[in-house]
């Protein structure tokens, strides 16, 4: 059978995500996803995920995302729940990372490497070749990866290829809205529904698809982190001009 596995989805737990599993779920089985990645910020999946993965036809992949001083860190298709690494201003150490999700059983899949411009291109590659011994996989397709660098992920597929060893290639939406669930997916054949066959399949995936960055998406996703952590007027201030910025970018993208 051919499925559709979203890799990277944010649910309420996280805290910019604004969707509960449920609406995940509809959202999937809407779109033809037969496999979500629940991977909240710092946060490994809830128990349930573990517990009762099966919801309407569509698989909940234990997952989880970490923010580390080398970048976003995925943990797919976590065995266990992760232990907890320290955390130092909302970031844990790439190694305590990679460590807490193999001791849960899952694959380290550095998510969106070349997504932000704080770093450049030749930083973030040499960074690439230093944690490419803890690294199972690179995320190359990422619908929000490409708000700041256009060519972010066409950035991270040459990376993933250049690996001195075989690294797994993924693909993700990184939802935080229902609307969003679904816009980039691998595709795979698999005899059954099962993380099991799911992991094994990622190895021989059959295609890849990435919608555009939805800008708007974006906006909501940062005014729900504002109300969960109660910032000031200053940051809601900052918001205005961000959300300017992508309703500016989401009319250019309709007429491009």
């Amino acid at each position: 059978m051919n499925c559709l596995m979203d890799l990277h989805l944010h649910t309420q737990y996280s805290p910019d995500g604004r969707m509960t599993l449920s609406q995940a779920v509809a959202a999937a089985k809407k779109r033809g996803i037969s496999a979500l990645a629940v991977s909240d910020h710092n946060r490994c999946a809830p128990k349930e995920v573990f517990d009762e993965p099966l919801r309407d036809g569509v698989l909940l992949i234990p997952a989880v995302e970490y923010s580390t001083e080398a970048g976003h860190l995925l943990g797919l298709f976590l065995q266990r729940p992760c232990r907890c690494p320290n955390e130092e201003a909302g970031r844990v150490r790439f190694s305590d990372a990679a460590a807490a999700i193999h001791d849960a059983g899952g694959l380290c899949v550095l998510a969106h490497p070349y997504e932000l411009t704080r770093h450049s291109v030749e930083e973030i590659s040499a960074q690439i070749v230093q944690n490419e011994p803890l690294l199972d996989g690179i995320e190359i397709f990422n619908c929000r990866a490409t708000k700041k660098r256009a060519n972010a992920n066409a950035l991270a597929k040459a990376a993933a290829e250049r690996c001195a060893k075989p690294v797994l290639q993924t693909a993700g939406s990184d939802a935080h809205t229902p609307a969003e669930v679904g816009r980039a997916y691998v595709e795979v054949t698999v005899p059954e529904l099962t993380p099991e066959a799911l992991r094994e399949a990622l190895c021989r995936p059959v295609g890849y698809a990435c919608g555009k960055c939805p800008h708007m998406a974006l906006a909501r996703s940062q005014w729900t982190q504002l109300r969960k952590k109660k910032r000031g007027v200053k940051a809601y201030a900052r918001w205005l001009l961000f959300a300017a910025v992508c309703c500016l970018r989401s009319v250019k993208g309709v007429f491009q």
